[in-house]
């Protein structure tokens, strides 16, 4: 078994650089992180490796750390940050887990560890920097892949055994309300990219229903779109949401809309657009049903027609909205279930304990081999 002070090391290039953006791909971490020293019942700690300008070391939550270690360059793409100091930080732990696979931290890291002979679990979460790795077969050197979704483990072409962890909600952050609410409006809460069809939802919105968009605008044109598509509607922009805003406009909606593409309307294809939908799992977390478009994994988190709906087009997802809108006890009944299904399916301490299990397995069939 896992000795009560093995430590694991998550390695993650963007969300702590002081110049991140936040998604689901940086905040899956630091949530899985939680739920593996929950499962543990404090059996294991977690190191959260990532890169800045200032070396630190600090708690986030009981035995769950941040190290930041000194980046040693400045690239084009800030997933491709890189510090000579990584060779220490992962002698001091029993396994590594590599999130965002394809970039420049990522080989890095997986070749490190191999050569420290440490396992290694490797999650892709849909950021890609170098194509190095996937040409000279990298993930052939993990000893696990770690996918969130059917639809994310069906892009592998690996010898290496394929594991699906769905989920990873905080659900002691993000709950329904202790008091009662008023439901008025619909709602989305996602970074402001062309592939996330914020543009479909604004068309398909009903112009007596209020929309409340929140998210931080990554691309100026799409933004400037956005705005001009809204206007003649009640659209309202939030882009520098606080955590207690987020929640407080989950808790308030109708529904939460993630209307992601395969192909924006500027015509750039997508391969891989939603390998879960985080903020999907977020909303239903606090009680409030789920729509999402039939794109990448999303579908797999909804049950359809009891915790949210799936659409195909803008006019099936304007159907959609006008009934919830226009049936308060749906909502209600549909965000009870959408509730349940975070606590029995998709919570960080499911997540967690899952992966434990995984991680307890490596450790031991490492230490043997060394024995």
């Amino acid at each position: 078994m896992i000795p009560r002070h093995a430590r694991i090391a998550y390695l993650t290039p963007l969300y702590f650089d002081e110049n991140s953006y936040i998604g689901g791909g940086e905040r899956y971490p630091l949530n899985l992180a939680k739920g593996v020293v929950a499962a543990s019942e404090g059996a294991s700690r977690v190191d959260i490796i990532s890169y800045g300008r200032t070396p630190r070391r600090i708690e986030l939550s009981p035995g769950v750390w941040l190290r930041v270690l000194t980046i040693h360059n400045r690239p084009a793409d800030p997933l491709d940050v890189l510090s000579w100091d990584l060779p220490d930080a992962i002698d001091e732990v029993d396994l590594v887990h590599i999130h965002a696979a394809f970039t420049r931290s990522g080989e890095m890291g997986l070749l490190v560890a191999k050569q420290r002979g440490k396992p290694v679990c490797v999650t892709d979460h849909g950021g890609s920097s170098s194509g190095l790795g996937r040409e000279v077969g990298m993930l052939e050197l993990a000893d696990r892949v770690i996918a969130y979704s059917q639809f994310g483990a069906s892009f592998f072409r690996t010898k290496t055994r394929v594991e699906i962890v769905p989920g990873g909600v905080d659900g002691t952050m993000f709950t329904p309300s202790p008091v009662p609410v008023v439901r008025d409006r619909v709602l989305y809460v996602g970074r402001l990219l062309p592939h996330k069809g914020v543009d479909r939802l604004i068309e398909a919105l009903p112009d007596d229903l209020p929309l409340t968009v929140c998210g931080r605008p990554y691309h100026a044109k799409y933004f400037e779109d956005l705005q001009a598509l809204a206007c003649g509607k009640q659209v309202s922009f939030v882009t520098d949401a606080s955590d207690a805003t987020i929640l407080d406009l989950y808790r308030r909606s109708w529904a939460n809309v993630l209307p992601s593409v395969y192909r924006d309307r500027y015509g750039t294809t997508y391969v891989a657009p939603e390998l879960m939908g985080f903020t999907l799992l977020e909303a239903m977390a606090c009680g409030t049903p789920a729509i999402a478009a039939r794109t990448g994994a999303m579908p797999e988190f909804i049950d359809e027609g009891v915790n949210g709906f799936v659409f195909d087009d803008v006019d099936a997802l304007r159907g959609l909205l006008r009934r919830l809108a226009d049936d308060p006890s749906l909502v209600e009944r549909m965000g009870l279930a959408a509730r349940r299904t975070v606590d029995e399916r998709f919570d960080l301490t499911v997540a967690g304990g899952m992966m434990l299990a995984i991680y307890r397995d490596l450790i031991d069939a490492a230490r043997e081999a060394a024995a």
